[in-house]
């Protein structure tokens, strides 16, 4: 039996836009500039970016740490860093500039996870129960108040405050499955244009991040258009995958053309640390968790 919602049209007051954009801006901004990058993937992350903005060609398409390849994601999340810090060197400072980028695609990736809830929130099967003498809320005001629940649960990831605020690639990788679950959901009822932003999705995940996750989202994808057939799997491969296929072989082609010795050791090395970081944990690992777990908890 279908669970029935019972919520009357009051219950359902949306945030002012302005406000919602406000607090956005205020996360995404709050200890983002006039600091020093802090240790570890900050510090290595801002790294490769000045490493690139001061480089040449090579540096651009093979990620390194001043000689030292960085092969555990894909260049397009450093090119965006790397290109804030040559437009704004004469007025900004490399590492303030370095994360220009983090604030506006933590904000983009708000407003992808914020319009994928209010598409599902209102659609016909969700919509709350219907009073004999009306009074329950419009489908247009239902899916904003589940936008907003959805964007404030989002803001509310305790780990999302130090990653959005980090000059890595994994703020790239975050808006871009963002974009990818915002495709999905724009495909139910708008099957060519939410493939199409399935495809860019999934493509620059393809450069931003590794295969493994690449895969992975692969599978989901199809794994759901079984469970949900509203998502009509035909546009997604139709209209979808050759976009992907397009934007993720781009990097290599044009890298294994440009250098291609240097190339197949780095995308080697690429596919083959993706695979062994989801490998799973090796035996010393085990038996250090086995003997210390009852002493942590």
């Amino acid at each position: 039996m279908k669970p029935v919602v019972r919520l009357t049209a009051s219950a359902t007051s949306a945030l002012p836009r302005w406000l919602l954009l406000t607090i956005c801006i205020v996360y995404a901004s709050f200890g983002l500039f006039g600091r020093d990058p802090w240790k570890n993937e900050d510090a290595a992350g801002f790294g490769v970016m000045w490493t690139m903005a001061n480089g040449t060609t090579h540096d651009w398409l093979l990620p390194n740490l001043v000689g030292k390849y960085i092969t555990s994601e894909g260049p397009v999340g450093y090119w965006l860093g790397a290109a804030a810090i040559r437009a704004l060197a004469p007025w900004v400072d490399a590492s303030n500039a370095s994360r220009v980028f983090t604030g506006l695609l933590f904000c983009a990736a708000c407003a992808f996870v914020w319009y994928a809830a209010y598409l599902l929130g209102r659609r016909a099967e969700v919509q709350p129960f219907k009073y004999a003498f009306g009074g329950e809320p419009e489908p247009r005001d239902y899916g904003r108040t589940l936008a907003d629940g959805a964007l404030l649960i989002l803001l509310g990831c305790f780990g999302l405050a130090e990653r959005g605020h980090e000059t890595t690639p994994q703020i790239a990788q975050f808006v871009c499955v963002a974009m990818l679950v915002y495709g999905l959901v724009r495909a139910i009822d708008k099957p060519i244009q939410g493939s199409l932003w399935w495809g860019v999705a999934m493509g620059l995940v393809a450069v931003t991040s590794n295969p493994v996750l690449v895969g992975a989202l692969l599978i989901g994808t199809f794994a759901m258009a079984v469970i949900a057939p509203e998502v009509r799997t035909r546009w997604l491969l139709l209209a979808g995958l050759p976009v992907a296929l397009v934007i993720g072989f781009s990097w290599p082609i044009a890298a294994l053309q440009r250098f291609p010795d240097d190339a197949v050791w780095f995308l080697n090395q690429w596919v083959r640390g993706s695979v062994n970081a989801f490998a799973g944990p090796p035996g010393s690992a085990l038996r250090y968790a086995a003997k210390n777990l009852p002493l942590f908890t």
